[in-house]
Protein backbone atom coordinates (compact mmCIF):
# COMPACT_ATOMS: atom_id res chain seq x y z
CA UNK A 1 0.00 0.00 0.00
CA UNK A 2 1.41 3.40 -1.24
CA UNK A 3 2.24 6.31 1.06
CA UNK A 4 0.72 9.94 0.47
CA UNK A 5 4.00 11.53 1.13
CA UNK A 6 5.84 8.90 -0.93
CA UNK A 7 3.81 9.09 -3.57
CA UNK A 8 3.18 12.72 -3.97
CA UNK A 9 7.57 12.76 -3.50
CA UNK A 10 7.75 10.21 -6.59
CA UNK A 11 4.80 11.72 -8.66
CA UNK A 12 6.51 15.34 -8.58
CA UNK A 13 10.09 14.31 -9.05
CA UNK A 14 9.09 12.41 -12.13
CA UNK A 15 7.76 15.20 -13.37
CA UNK A 16 11.04 17.58 -12.88
CA UNK A 17 13.88 17.78 -15.25
CA UNK A 18 17.44 19.23 -14.75
CA UNK A 19 18.63 21.28 -17.80
CA UNK A 20 22.54 21.51 -18.30
CA UNK A 21 23.01 24.61 -16.20
CA UNK A 22 21.23 23.07 -13.12
CA UNK A 23 17.64 25.11 -13.89
CA UNK A 24 15.15 22.50 -12.74
CA UNK A 25 11.96 22.70 -14.56
CA UNK A 26 8.81 20.93 -13.21
CA UNK A 27 5.85 20.62 -16.09
CA UNK A 28 2.34 20.76 -15.46
CA UNK A 29 0.62 17.78 -16.95
CA UNK A 30 -2.83 15.98 -16.42
CA UNK A 31 -2.68 12.13 -15.24
CA UNK A 32 -6.49 10.28 -14.70
CA UNK A 33 -3.51 7.19 -13.40
CA UNK A 34 -1.42 9.62 -11.16
CA UNK A 35 -5.61 11.04 -9.63
CA UNK A 36 -6.52 7.80 -8.98
CA UNK A 37 -3.36 6.35 -6.98
CA UNK A 38 -3.20 9.54 -4.93
CA UNK A 39 -6.95 8.90 -4.17
CA UNK A 40 -6.52 5.46 -3.17
CA UNK A 41 -3.25 6.46 -0.89
CA UNK A 42 -4.82 9.13 0.60
CA UNK A 43 -8.21 6.38 1.49
CA UNK A 44 -5.75 4.11 2.86
CA UNK A 45 -3.29 5.40 4.42
CA UNK A 46 -4.39 5.42 8.02
CA UNK A 47 -1.21 7.39 9.04
CA UNK A 48 -1.29 10.70 6.21
CA UNK A 49 -2.73 13.39 8.35
CA UNK A 50 -3.02 17.12 7.27
CA UNK A 51 -2.68 20.43 9.88
CA UNK A 52 -5.72 22.51 9.44
CA UNK A 53 -5.06 26.27 9.97
CA UNK A 54 -7.85 28.42 11.21
CA UNK A 55 -7.85 32.12 10.42
CA UNK A 56 -5.80 33.25 13.89
CA UNK A 57 -2.72 30.82 12.45
CA UNK A 58 -2.96 28.25 15.14
CA UNK A 59 -3.49 24.71 13.97
CA UNK A 60 -6.72 23.84 14.75
CA UNK A 61 -6.92 20.17 13.99
CA UNK A 62 -5.38 17.11 11.93
CA UNK A 63 -7.53 15.87 9.57
CA UNK A 64 -6.89 12.80 8.11
CA UNK A 65 -8.57 11.44 4.81
CA UNK A 66 -8.64 7.36 5.39
CA UNK A 67 -10.52 7.97 9.12
CA UNK A 68 -12.89 10.46 7.31
CA UNK A 69 -13.89 7.70 4.73
CA UNK A 70 -13.67 4.92 6.74
CA UNK A 71 -15.65 6.19 9.52
CA UNK A 72 -18.29 7.76 6.93
CA UNK A 73 -18.59 4.02 5.55
CA UNK A 74 -18.85 2.39 8.28
CA UNK A 75 -21.70 4.80 9.42
CA UNK A 76 -23.03 3.66 5.59
CA UNK A 77 -22.84 0.19 6.35
CA UNK A 78 -24.01 0.36 9.98
CA UNK A 79 -27.43 1.90 9.20
CA UNK A 80 -28.43 -0.13 5.82
CA UNK A 81 -27.67 -3.55 7.48
CA UNK A 82 -28.45 -2.35 10.92
CA UNK A 83 -24.79 -4.36 12.02
CA UNK A 84 -23.50 -2.69 14.95
CA UNK A 85 -21.42 0.54 14.38
CA UNK A 86 -18.18 -1.05 16.10
CA UNK A 87 -18.80 -4.30 14.11
CA UNK A 88 -19.03 -2.35 10.79
CA UNK A 89 -15.88 -0.34 12.61
CA UNK A 90 -14.53 -3.32 12.72
CA UNK A 91 -15.08 -3.95 8.91
CA UNK A 92 -13.72 -0.67 7.87
CA UNK A 93 -10.40 -0.74 9.66
CA UNK A 94 -9.44 -3.64 7.62
CA UNK A 95 -10.47 -2.73 4.45
CA UNK A 96 -8.38 -2.00 1.37
CA UNK A 97 -9.85 0.56 -0.84
CA UNK A 98 -9.17 -0.32 -4.69
CA UNK A 99 -9.33 1.78 -7.36
CA UNK A 100 -12.19 2.02 -8.47
CA UNK A 101 -13.27 3.01 -5.10
CA UNK A 102 -10.63 5.92 -5.77
CA UNK A 103 -12.07 6.69 -9.06
CA UNK A 104 -15.25 7.48 -7.86
CA UNK A 105 -14.48 9.56 -5.17
CA UNK A 106 -12.52 11.48 -7.36
CA UNK A 107 -15.54 11.97 -9.72
CA UNK A 108 -17.67 12.59 -6.27
CA UNK A 109 -15.17 15.38 -5.48
CA UNK A 110 -14.79 16.95 -8.45
CA UNK A 111 -18.54 17.13 -9.00
CA UNK A 112 -19.13 18.58 -5.44
CA UNK A 113 -16.82 21.52 -6.68
CA UNK A 114 -18.79 21.82 -9.48
CA UNK A 115 -21.97 21.69 -8.48
CA UNK A 116 -21.18 24.29 -5.46
CA UNK A 117 -19.64 26.62 -7.25
CA UNK A 118 -22.45 27.35 -9.05
CA UNK A 119 -24.28 28.16 -6.29
CA UNK A 120 -22.32 31.35 -6.71
CA UNK A 121 -20.64 30.85 -2.71
CA UNK A 122 -17.05 30.56 -2.63
CA UNK A 123 -15.78 27.23 -1.63
CA UNK A 124 -12.78 28.13 0.64
CA UNK A 125 -10.41 25.00 0.80
CA UNK A 126 -8.91 25.27 4.56
CA UNK A 127 -5.82 26.78 5.88
CA UNK A 128 -2.65 24.43 5.26
CA UNK A 129 0.68 24.84 6.03
CA UNK A 130 1.70 26.95 3.03
CA UNK A 131 -1.82 27.83 1.44
CA UNK A 132 -5.41 28.93 2.43
CA UNK A 133 -6.64 28.68 -0.98
CA UNK A 134 -10.67 29.53 -2.20
CA UNK A 135 -12.16 28.57 -5.50
CA UNK A 136 -15.23 31.47 -7.12
CA UNK A 137 -16.64 30.73 -10.08
CA UNK A 138 -16.66 33.64 -12.51
CA UNK A 139 -18.15 34.90 -15.87
CA UNK A 140 -16.33 35.59 -18.82
CA UNK A 141 -18.42 37.68 -21.09
CA UNK A 142 -18.96 37.33 -24.39
CA UNK A 143 -16.09 38.78 -27.12
CA UNK A 144 -13.13 38.19 -29.26
CA UNK A 145 -10.03 35.46 -28.09
CA UNK A 146 -7.06 35.19 -29.71
CA UNK A 147 -5.86 31.83 -30.56
CA UNK A 148 -2.21 29.97 -32.33
CA UNK A 149 -3.16 27.82 -35.22
CA UNK A 150 -0.21 26.04 -37.08
CA UNK A 151 0.22 26.92 -40.32
CA UNK A 152 2.78 24.76 -41.53
CA UNK A 153 6.30 24.08 -40.89
CA UNK A 154 9.95 25.50 -41.37
CA UNK A 155 12.73 23.69 -43.18
CA UNK A 156 13.78 22.37 -39.11
CA UNK A 157 10.43 21.02 -38.39
CA UNK A 158 9.52 23.80 -36.37
CA UNK A 159 5.47 24.79 -36.35
CA UNK A 160 4.67 28.02 -37.65
CA UNK A 161 1.81 29.51 -36.17
CA UNK A 162 -0.11 32.20 -36.71
CA UNK A 163 -3.00 34.23 -34.81
CA UNK A 164 -6.64 33.81 -35.64
CA UNK A 165 -9.51 35.40 -33.91
CA UNK A 166 -12.58 33.91 -32.91
CA UNK A 167 -15.77 35.22 -31.08
CA UNK A 168 -16.75 32.84 -28.27
CA UNK A 169 -20.01 33.16 -25.91
CA UNK A 170 -19.96 33.97 -22.43
CA UNK A 171 -18.87 30.39 -20.37
CA UNK A 172 -18.14 30.13 -16.78
CA UNK A 173 -14.22 29.69 -15.35
CA UNK A 174 -12.91 28.72 -11.80
CA UNK A 175 -10.93 31.42 -10.55
CA UNK A 176 -8.81 30.54 -7.13
CA UNK A 177 -8.02 32.96 -4.07
CA UNK A 178 -4.30 32.28 -2.52
CA UNK A 179 -3.48 35.20 -0.46
CA UNK A 180 -0.13 34.92 1.95
CA UNK A 181 -1.59 32.92 4.90
CA UNK A 182 -1.83 34.79 8.22
CA UNK A 183 0.37 32.55 10.04
CA UNK A 184 2.98 32.35 7.09
CA UNK A 185 3.40 36.38 7.53
CA UNK A 186 3.59 36.13 11.47
CA UNK A 187 6.42 34.03 10.92
CA UNK A 188 8.40 36.60 8.64
CA UNK A 189 7.45 39.49 11.42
Amino acid sequence: MAKVKDLIKEIYESRATVSKDGTVTVYSTKSHKDEVAVMRAMLNDKEYKVDVYGSNGVVEEQYCPSEEARSMFSTVISNATHMSKTETDGLMDNYEFKNQEANAMIGLSKEFINTYLNTGRKLPLGGREKSNASLIKKVVPAGTLKYPVRVGKDKNGKSICEAKEVHVESYDAVKSYSPCPAWIKKKNK
